[in-house]
């Protein structure tokens, strides 16, 4: 929605089928808070 607003139009492609993402926070010691969120795009097969 950034590029959106300050150009126009978005320049970053959106995500694919086999992209990950990776979430992680941590303290000021550098520690894991809630260790990593490490998920997988992949596309829905209905059983």
């Amino acid at each position: 929605m950034v590029e959106k607003i300050l150009h126009g139009n978005s320049k970053t492609p959106f995500m694919r089928f086999g992209d990950r993402v990776r979430i992680e926070m941590f303290d000021r010691e550098g520690k894991s808070i809630f260790d990593a969120i490490d998920q997988q795009v992949v596309k829905y097969q209905p059983k």
